[in-house]
């Protein structure tokens, strides 16, 4: 959770919806659950919830619709219960299941494509670590990054989770990437003044990059690892991080990013603290020639330069983008653009501070 801009805020769950008919796959072969889908096109949107509120949830949508989507709390309603206190992550995994990391709850979780639950690993178990903030998967091993300074690793044998081990890395680590062999971890510090990113050989030898003070976000491109960071004057700075010679260069200012097709594609959500007015720009940034095109995006609705970019995703079986909105109050509203950058459609995100969507075929 954007801790730093968000108070605690109370809100109501939304009322729990519910689905028929079914499609099966090889991780669901008998459909079970109380809820059995329609279409292999699904999305799953993680809601963070309002901190310490319990009020986490996965929603779900088609991706494939046209016309307006609802989104339906799918966890809640295939486990029986809540998904736990602020959901910070969602990950998928061989395009057909997600990880999830829960962080006050402190669990990670691996969920099939119906979003059944079949294993989880309590935090809880190892205090040392801290509390669990974000993942990153590569092939049957999931990477969780926790607040006590650890990077662990955690097996996946079929649809089991086990802890293997961990390694300390730096004080307060928030996101992970895997890339050309290599773990990158964002490293804030107790103080939220640390401005490194740890790299890690072989789960044993850490070296260090500098790149803005307090960063968050990591996404891998080729040789390239691009970060965006709250900054010394919480500017939302974000550049990219080389990783044949471990230099960092800032490009600009943006909030909340997403990769796709050579493309970043990002939102920068700027806020007056005097007035607390919000002020947001969409834009594009392209890899292979580093131009930025703030036309790209066509018929913006007028609501989103006037609030909170908390997400965008990128869906890469239909190279849609979605820019999801937050109050920290009430829930997210999803905001759908085409390949070509026009608007499509906007719906409820279903649950409040959406962290972002996976894509399901």
């Amino acid at each position: 959770m954007k801790m730093k801009k968000i108070y605690a805020a109370l809100f109501l769950m939304p009322a729990v919806l519910g689905l028929v008919s079914c499609s099966d796959d090889e991780w669901n072969s008998l459909g079970e659950g109380k809820v059995e889908l329609t279409t292999s096109h699904r999305a799953f949107i993680l809601n963070e919830g309002s901190m310490n509120q319990n009020n986490s949830s996965i929603t779900y949508f088609d991706w494939s619709a046209t016309g307006d989507s609802a989104a339906v709390d799918l966890y809640a309603t295939q486990n029986g219960q809540k998904l736990g206190d602020t959901g910070n992550d969602i990950e998928v995994v061989d395009n057909n299941r997600v990880v999830v990391a829960i962080n006050v709850s402190n669990y990670v979780a691996l969920l099939d494509g119906y979003g059944i639950e079949k294993s989880r690993i309590s935090f809880e178990k190892y205090k040392n670590l801290g509390q669990v903030r974000n993942v990153a998967v590569e092939g049957d091993t999931v990477y969780a990054v926790s607040y006590g300074g650890y990077i662990s690793r955690i097996s996946m044998k079929g649809n089991k989770l086990e802890y293997v081990d961990s390694l300390k890395v730096g004080d307060r680590p928030e996101d992970v990437v895997k890339n050309n062999g290599k773990l990158y971890v964002t490293l804030q510090g107790a103080d939220y003044k640390d401005n490194r990113v740890a790299i890690v050989s072989n789960f044993k030898t850490i070296n260090y990059a500098e790149v803005m003070q307090d960063p968050a976000r990591l996404y891998a491109d080729g040789d390239k690892i691009y970060v965006t960071g709250f900054g010394a004057y919480y500017d939302n700075p974000w550049g990219v991080l080389d990783t044949k010679t471990n230099t960092y260069t800032q490009i600009g200012n943006a909030s909340s990013i997403t990769l796709g097709n050579g493309v970043i594609y990002a939102a920068n959500s700027a806020t007056d603290w005097k007035t607390y007015a919000v002020s947001t720009t969409l834009f594009t940034y392209t890899i292979a020639d580093g131009k930025e095109n703030t036309s790209y995006f066509q018929n913006v609705p007028a609501a989103i330069n006037s609030n909170t970019v908390y997400s965008v995703s990128y869906n890469k079986y239909n190279q849609h983008v979605y820019f999801i909105t937050s109050d920290y109050v009430n829930d997210g509203i999803v905001y759908e653009f085409d390949e070509k950058g026009a608007f499509v459609r906007q719906f409820s995100a279903g649950g409040v501070n959406s962290h972002g969507i996976c894509f399901l075929n």
